[in-house]
């Protein structure tokens, strides 16, 4: 275990006996993988060779889950352009559109957008075979439209998200002669997590005897992995025993196998009744030894109890 605040590279994590270095190849091998935090990171720092991601190939998917600023501005784009597109489809016959100028190309994209809307105000309307024929397709394609925008705003606002935090750093920390891994969550919603389910994993990158590489997750058992009703803080705590992954691993090894720890949460929102989801990784450089959380709950003088959220990260010498 270790003793101090910041170990040496060859300090043990969990037990008296370092493994054994690497070979020159592993090392040659590690030396070109810079994924710190694969897991934290999420997909966009992976490149998928031979699989195209396309944007058509699975719309809705992006659609969700792509930032609302690049929502709001690729809808307003898509908008404006379906718009254009019908605009100059009326200026090749301007005079089957009353109330428009002939030449006046914001005359029939304003005419467009009201179709495509279908708000029709009255003042411009087709009087021509062909530009009905135009204002047809129009309106169609403006209730699949709208039909489908309703949809995806809808399903992005209620899609389910759990205001989980976790703590910015891992402790490894000795009771009672007993190291231990803790980590701290919060809710940050006034209402409950219910039925919550908690996982720990340490995630490597291992040099197969073959020579190629794979990504392994170990368990790592928490000494409590249900919590029935998650309302404020909580903390995570795994026992580095004889048993445990971690013991006899030290920092040199778990650094060049990229290692990091993953915690996952599953649980069920009470107000929606839905179940949510949230994650985070920690590379062993966020780990701090010897280090204990800060108190945040407390009794307020009026029995209340408060919780002191400026200081859910703050840690201190154990």
């Amino acid at each position: 275990m270790v003793q101090n605040t910041v170990p040496s590279e060859s300090a043990d994590v969990g037990g008296p006996k370092a493994a054994p270095r690497a070979s020159h190849r592993k090392r040659a091998v590690f030396g070109l993988l810079h994924h710190h935090a694969l897991e934290d990171r999420g997909h966009d720092n992976i490149v998928r060779i031979g699989h195209a991601d396309r944007a058509w190939s699975d719309l809705y998917h992006h659609a969700l889950t792509i930032r609302w600023g690049t929502f709001f501005w690729v809808s307003l784009a898509l908008y404006i352009l379906i718009n254009v597109g019908f605009a100059l489809l009326y200026m090749v016959v301007p005079d089957q559109v009353t109330g428009a100028h002939p030449h006046a190309f914001w005359d029939f994209f304003f005419f467009s957008i009201q179709t495509l809307s279908t708000v029709g105000y009255g003042v411009m309307a087709p009087i021509g075979p062909v530009a009905h024929v135009v204002v047809s397709f129009e309106l169609l394609g403006g209730m699949i439209l709208n039909a489908v925008a309703t949809g995806l705003v809808f399903a992005r606002f209620s899609r389910p998200k759990a205001r989980v935090i976790f703590s910015d750093r891992a402790l490894i920390r000795t009771e009672d002669g007993v190291p231990h891994l803790s980590v701290r969550i919060a809710n940050r919603r006034l209402s409950p997590i219910l039925s919550v389910s908690l996982e720990m994993s340490l995630a490597r990158l291992i040099v197969q005897s073959n020579g190629r590489l794979a990504r392994r997750f170990d368990p790592l058992p928490l000494m409590q992995s249900h919590v029935p009703v998650l309302r404020f803080a909580f903390p995570l705590l795994h026992v580095i025993d004889g048993n445990s992954p971690l013991n006899g691993l030290d920092l040199d090894q778990l650094a060049r196998e990229e290692a990091e720890i993953v915690v996952t949460l599953t649980g069920t929102d009470e107000v929606s009744g839905q179940t949510v989801f949230a994650r985070t990784a920690y590379g062993f450089d966020r780990v701090l030894y010897n280090h204990r959380f800060v108190d945040i709950i407390d009794a307020a003088p009026d029995g209340r109890i408060t919780v002191d959220y400026t200081r859910f990260h703050a840690t201190e010498m154990h």
